[in-house]
C-alpha cells in the first residue's frame, strides 16, 4: 500500500466520525482485536483450523451521543484472511490475503436500568472499506481488487464501560478477487466475495 491510499484511508475515518459527532457527544479511543471464522459454532469447533480465516488487529474510535443510545465508531486494522480455493495447478491451496480495513458503523446501545453501568448490549451496522496490501496467490489464478466493500450486521455487549465483546457477520458487496485462470468453467462457484463472521473484543481507555 502507498502513502497515497493510507493518507486516503486516515482522511476517510476521521471525516466520517466528525461529521456524525455533535457537540455534547463522548469521544473515546481503544484498541480492537479479534479472529475470523467460517461459521458460528456455539461450541469448542469455533477455534478449529478448519473455521478459521484469519485475524484482525488495530485501533478503534467510539463517538457516544448522550441519553438516546446513539453511537458511532470506526477503526483502522491489518486483517488476515485466508481462503481454501482451487487453482489450475493443484486440487486445492491456502489463498492468503492482507489489508488494512476501515470499518465505520452506526451503533446502538440497549440501556437497561439498574445494571447498565455494568452490562449494556447494543447492535450495530455499517460499511467495511478493505485496502488490500498483499497477497499469496502464487499460482496467478486469481486477480486481486485493490479495494473490497462488505456491509457489517452485529451485535455485542459493552461490560463497565470498557470492554466491548462484538460478532458481526460481514457480507461482501463488491468482489475481493475473481477467477481469471484458465479453466473458469470448471470452478463456477468462484464469487470472489468476502462473507464471513469475526468475533471481536475491543478495549477503550
Amino acid at each position: 500500500m502507498n502513502r497515497k491510499n493510507l493518507k486516503y484511508i486516515l482522511v476517510l475515518t476521521v471525516a466520517l466520525l466528525a461529521a456524525a459527532t455533535p457537540a455534547t457527544a463522548q469521544l473515546r479511543f481503544g484498541v480492537k482485536g479479534g479472529l475470523g471464522i467460517n461459521s458460528m459454532k456455539f461450541n469448542k469447533d469455533v477455534l478449529d483450523n478448519d473455521n478459521q480465516l484469519g485475524w484482525t488487529a488495530g485501533v478503534t474510535a467510539e463517538v457516544q451521543v448522550p441519553v438516546i443510545g446513539l453511537a458511532f465508531d470506526g477503526a483502522v486494522q491489518y486483517t488476515h484472511r485466508k481462503s481454501e480455493l482451487y487453482t489450475d495447478d493443484a486440487e486445492g491451496t491456502t489463498y492468503k490475503r492482507n489489508y488494512i480495513e476501515v470499518p465505520i458503523h452506526v451503533k446502538y446501545k440497549i440501556g437497561m436500568p439498574v445494571v447498565g453501568n455494568i452490562v449494556a448490549p447494543f447492535l450495530f451496522a455499517g460499511p467495511d472499506f478493505a485496502f488490500l496490501t498483499n497477497s499469496t496467490d502464487k499460482g496467478n489464478s486469481f486477480k486481486d481488487k485493490d479495494v473490497a466493500l462488505s456491509l457489517d450486521l452485529g451485535v455485542g455487549v459493552e461490560l463497565f464501560k470498557k470492554l466491548q465483546v462484538s460478532a458481526t457477520y460481514s457480507a461482501g458487496l463488491t468482489k475481493a478477487f475473481e477467477y481469471v485462470g484458465v479453466n473458469r468453467d470448471k470452478y463456477p462457484d468462484v464469487k470472489g466475495k468476502d462473507k464471513c463472521w469475526t468475533i471481536a473484543a475491543a478495549y477503550f481507555f
